[in-house]
């Protein structure tokens, strides 16, 4: 059940809520309280879960008083004719009589006849008395003089006390364009420090739009009580393509998606001050072409449950497959840009797919690997011969209807892997497409005017399900090239982007070009980057080209994303030490994430079963560095058809909850910051101490001639010795650098922060993870510097 807290107007009286809760969903705790006590935001405060608060006219500016106090336990507000600012104050002469004793009760008592039925015609027009029974209820509940002595009251206390807050709580603010009894205009602007709060107009509504038009406003609550994907029963309800389907409802002309054509990208001169010109498709049409996809799928025989791998870069036929597979109850299947012969077969083994949508060289490739030979369907996109269909062919005249799914049925697998070692395909459940959106949405929320340039896939998902337009990078994520940077920046200035989202390398190459073409990126006001960490000499780089912006560094996974986050400004304030030298033991990746639960566990090799004993023998004590694992709803729970990797990643406790082995050593301090000091496998245990990368690693990036670093364990007969390895920047010279002051430099700093250097190596190339470009490959380093020794300049 859903607690909603409903906050009457004034006058007003508790039972102005009943005809809203008559139609609500069966699943709301409807709590109706006195709008002139506090009592309230204490019960709310001290509660442990998140609520929905409901609020009409006056009831709206109490709400926005105390929601600084209780932000972090509020899912939405929805506010009803909000009369935030005072119109007509009352006159000193007023004051004065209203403060005298029995003078103000002759006063009220004079007038309360003639008050209550001019403030009651009033509120409730366009409509008349006897367009609504409800009304001739309020009426008596007007007449009461009581009523109006606490009116006052509360009048005085909103001139006396006028709205201050500032606060990024989430919801909708609902005005009658025909509302007689305040200034629209007026109220809209003292929204204006609520940013994620988006007004909604109608046409036909006055000040009474809580009796009038409750059903507009039930709709709109029942949405998030009622989430999608959080349904018991087989329904059509639990499918994910329903967030496409509402936005063709509320807003079909909206623009889903924006892309650049390979015609329109040649055409482009270079020059990140022009405009490349972008192709669009509003919400109607991007679902109309689903639709017919999915008929056409469905009509080859493509059925609920079928594994579907698409092999597509981030296009519009991507999202079209994609969510046309999903609507029909089979299953996307998503392997990894980089994958190779090995992986795919191995992927192919684990799904079994019943079809491939791709272009002609994977099929090509899927020809010499013999777990795709049992494939029949094969649809080409593009030029070629290898298939069984071409993708517009599969487009269909009629349109599909959404297939009935459990909430707990896959929608999306998403293979990733090492450079090594067997391939896990994370299982999406619709409801985890669910959770993950609305987690996202609790640390990175929109606003209405957004449009949004998602590099990662999963983030274009979580902004095509609030709605937003979302620009399609014009790069080849799977190849970065040296035109990146510049292609970024022209869709941010041409199309004037409000946000992106950026992996670490992506950020780093942008503010550098930027700074030396000396460009702005005025129109941002967010940036997200996550997947690697990222100095803050980086995050300091990007403030220097996008001052405006807000720049959230996410800590998350495949398996959970969300599950810290830091703005940026936070991180360049900490100041923990007063010599710059020194660096702290690890990154501090912000606030965990309020979806989540979590605990820190010992470094512990190999799968872990739970014991008799519980949490107590693996735990660490608060403040110790452990295993970071977590549970929630956009936690993975298992991985598709791979019991071996749930032993070794998941943890399965006494009350059947799955936890999630990040792999990542961290701690969490006296602000319940979390550190993430590095990875379980790459600890490194020197004389009976442990010692971890990324300290080390943040010490070395602080030297001018460092491009690359990584900092690692290297065994020598029955010790391990600590190895710096560092790739220089591609500008120096290796003929003219000093390698040995360089040597020097760096071992007088490790040494100030106590950590043991053995040797420093300078390479050619340090390898990075062929995803995101932003992680060490330590295994694959630590080989080549055993077997090939000519990678070591120096």
């Amino acid at each position: 059940m859903t607690k909603v807290y409903f906050v009457h107007g004034n006058p007003g009286h508790t039972s102005d809520g009943d005809l809203l809760k008559s139609h609500l969903s069966d699943n709301v705790d409807f709590i109706a309280v006195d709008a002139y006590s506090d009592s309230w935001v204490q019960e709310i405060r001290n509660g442990t879960e998140k609520v929905i608060l409901v609020a009409h006219s006056w009831g709206c500016y109490r709400v926005l008083s105390f929601v600084n106090q209780i932000e972090s336990k509020i899912e939405r507000v929805f506010l009803i004719n909000p009369y935030l600012k005072v119109e007509s104050e009352l006159g000193t002469a007023a004051r004065i009589l209203l403060s005298i004793p029995g003078v103000s009760d002759a006063i009220i008592k004079s007038n309360h006849q003639k008050s209550y039925e001019e403030f009651l015609l009033k509120m409730i027009s366009p409509q008349t008395m006897s367009d609504n029974s409800y009304y001739s209820k309020k009426s008596k509940l007007l007449s009461e003089t009581q009523s109006w002595y606490k009116a006052i009251q509360g009048k005085k206390l909103q001139e006396t006390a006028p709205l201050q807050q500032k606060s990024d709580v989430l919801g909708y603010a609902y005005f009658g364009l025909k509302d007689k009894s305040m200034n629209i205009d007026l109220q809209k602007r003292e929204l204006n420090s609520f940013r994620y709060i988006k007004s909604r107009l109608v046409t036909e509504g006055g000040h009474a739009l809580l009796w009038s038009h409750p059903e507009i406003i039930a709709e709109d609550i029942n949405v998030i009580v009622d989430k999608i994907g959080y349904f018991k029963k087989e329904t059509v309800e639990n499918n994910v393509i329903g967030f496409i389907e509402r936005h063709v409802k509320e807003t079909p002309n909206g623009i889903a998606l924006k892309w650049v054509s390979a015609n329109n990208l040649k055409k482009w001169s270079g020059s990140p001050t022009e405009n490349i010109e972008h192709s669009e498709i509003s919400f109607k049409d991007f679902e109309d072409k689903i639709s017919r996809f999915a008929n056409g799928l469905s009509s080859i025989g493509i059925k609920k449950g079928d594994r579907v791998i698409i092999f597509l870069p981030m296009s519009l036929e991507m999202y079209v497959a994609m969510f046309a597979t999903q609507k029909i109850g089979a299953i996307a299947v998503f392997l990894d840009s980089w994958a190779r012969s090995h992986h795919l077969g191995a992927s192919a083994e684990c799904v079994q797919p019943k079809a491939m949508i791709s272009f002609d060289m994977a099929f090509q490739l899927v020809d010499q690997v013999p777990e795709f030979a049992s494939m029949p369907i094969r649809i080409l996109y593009g030029p070629g011969e290898k298939m069984t269909h071409r993708f517009d062919d599969i487009y269909s005249s009629q349109r599909s209807p959404i297939v009935a799914v459990e909430s707990e049925t896959t929608a999306l697998i998403t293979f990733t892997t090492g450079s090594t070692g067997k391939p896990k395909g994370a299982n999406r459940t619709h409801r985890f497409l669910v959770a993950q959106h609305y987690a996202l949405t609790h640390v990175i929320p929109y606003t209405v005017n957004d449009q949004d340039m998602p590099a990662f896939p999963i983030f274009s998902l979580n902004s095509l399900a609030t709605g937003v337009t979302t620009v399609l990078p014009a790069i080849n994520l799977a190849q970065p090239s040296a035109m990146d940077s510049a292609i970024l920046a022209a869709q941010i200035i041409g199309q004037s982007l409000t946000c992106t989202t950026l992996s670490p390398s992506m950020l780093v190459g942008l503010a550098k070009f930027c700074k030396e073409k000396s460009l702005k990126l005025t129109t941002l006001r967010r940036v997200v980057t996550g997947g690697a960490p990222i100095s803050k000499d980086d995050v300091k780089s990007f403030y220097e080209v996008a001052p405006q912006t807000e720049l959230w560094i996410l800590y998350g996974s495949t398996e959970a994303e969300p599950m810290a986050h830091i703005e940026g400004r936070t991180m360049l304030n900490e100041d923990h030490t007063k010599d710059p030298e020194i660096v702290e033991m690890g990154v501090n990746v912000g606030h965990i994430s309020e979806d989540i639960d979590f605990k820190f566990i010992k470094i512990i090799d190999g799968p872990i079963e739970f014991s008799s004993d519980g949490w107590k023998s693996i735990e660490v004590k608060n403040g110790e560095v452990g295993e970071f694992i977590c549970t929630g709803d956009h936690v993975c729970r298992e991985y598709y058809n791979n019991k071996e990797a749930f032993k070794a990643t998941k943890i399965l406790d006494e009350k059947n909850q799955v936890w999630h082995r990040t792999g990542d050593l961290a701690y969490i301090d006296e602000s319940r910051n979390l550190w993430i000091v590095g990875r379980t496998n790459n600890a490194i245990i020197r004389k009976g101490k442990y010692y971890f990368p990324v300290q080390a690693e943040v010490l070395l990036k602080r030297f001018d001639f460092t491009n690359r670093c990584a900092f690692m364990g290297m065994k020598k007969t029955e010790d391990v010795e600590t190895v710096a390895v560092i790739e220089m920047k591609s500008e120096i010279d290796n003929t003219k650098f000093d390698f040995e002051k360089a040597r020097v430099a760096i071992r007088q700093l490790f040494e100030k922060n106590k950590i043991p250097i053995d040797q420093i190596k300078f390479v050619n190339k340090i390898p990075m993870d062929p995803r995101h470009h932003s992680k060490v490959e330590y295994a694959v380093l630590r080989k080549n510097l055993i077997e090939n020794p000519e990678v070591i300049i120096d």
